[in-house]
């Protein structure tokens, strides 16, 4: 995104369909916060003022839950795609945290633990006059995209809420099936490492293949990566049988070698950790997702040879490459019935 320009943002297809099927009459409200159309790119004050006009015009608190449950992840674009190609639950919402900056305000923040991940919510505004509402739906949807996506019963270990218990509590035990504490500092689902294992049956590798390029590629556009996230964007594109050079990453970042590595100074980081921090996620991914040869990985990630990426990896992980993906192997768990 150009210095000085305005970000602005799509309201998903998906969300204003659904809208619109509740009776929300969204070109009227669209006008109302200076926007040409709902489909029209809208300024972050005006889809927060969009959404703030529209999240109560649904209605009752069970019909919004109910959209939030009957969201299309297809409609959400490359975010959307990205998710529902990833190999597991847990790659999925990684990929969710990532790329929702893309299209809303509001984002998903993933804490990994020991044994279970926290999946918080991040609202643009948490004090906002329809915060609550956002942060269940962002929530419901997620769960509901869990449980479609894996066809299982995927059920959270705990879930957090920030308000009060509200009148519709029963809604939220039937679809949660989960304590539900409230009074909590963060709005946030706590999955565990066994719920985030399991496999997506929408997973296609030669999809996700072509969809992460281009979502980085967005993001860069975007304006909303600082330049540690560009470089390591740029870098994960760029790792295909050759070291990338920081002239070659600054180059396609449009700014020169000295600037980049001034910048990252300044961010705290380097050129050199970035990269091997790329190459550690690539490793992890690739040993865990696919069966390429330990010497073709090797070649991938820039390493002058199999020996060396071995050296590499068994300082990053404590274990050599192949034990590393027997281990990831034995952790994939199997379907279980009962999807809902």
């Amino acid at each position: 995104m150009p210095p000085g320009a305005t970000r602005t943002l799509s309201l998903p297809r998906g969300l204003l369909a659904l809208l619109a099927e509740a009776g929300v009459r969204v070109e009227s409200l669209a006008r109302k916060v200076g926007a040409v159309s709902a489909s029209a790119r809208l300024t972050p004050a005006q889809m927060d003022a969009f959404l703030d006009l529209a999240l109560p015009a649904v209605g009752s608190d069970e019909a919004r839950l109910k959209m939030a449950m009957d969201v299309r992840p297809e409609l959400f674009g490359v975010v959307g795609l990205a998710a529902m190609a990833a190999p597991t639950l847990g790659v999925a919402l990684t990929r969710v945290e990532r790329y929702k900056r893309l299209l809303a305000l509001d984002t998903v923040g993933l804490a990994p633990g020991r044994d279970s991940t926290r999946v918080r919510i991040h609202l643009a505004r948490p004090d906002g006059p329809t915060a609550r509402m956002r942060a269940e739906m962002e929530m419901v949807f997620l769960l509901a995209f869990a449980r479609r996506m894996t066809r299982t019963q995927v059920i959270p270990q705990r879930v957090d809420l920030r308000g009060p218990v509200p009148a519709y509590q029963a809604l939220l035990e039937a679809f949660f099936k989960a304590p539900i504490h409230h009074g909590q500092e963060s709005d946030a689902l706590v999955f565990s490492a066994l719920e985030l294992a399991r496999p997506l049956a929408s997973s296609n590798s030669e999809l996700a293949g072509l969809l992460g390029p281009r979502a980085e590629q967005l993001l860069v556009e975007s304006g909303s990566l600082d330049v540690a996230e560009q470089v390591r964007a740029a870098l994960r594109r760029m790792l295909a049988g050759d070291e990338p050079s920081m002239e070659a990453v600054a180059q396609t970042l449009g700014t020169s070698g000295r600037t980049l590595q001034r910048r990252l100074s300044e961010a705290g980081t380097s050129f050199v950790a970035l990269l091997g921090e790329v190459r550690w996620e690539l490793a992890r991914e690739q040993l865990a997702r696919t069966d390429m040869e330990v010497a073709e990985l090797s070649f991938l990630l820039g390493f002058s040879d199999s020996s060396a990426f071995h050296r590499a990896f068994k300082r990053w992980e404590g274990v050599t490459p192949l034990e590393y993906r027997r281990a990831a192997r034995k952790k994939r768990p199997s379907a279980r019935a009962g999807a809902s």
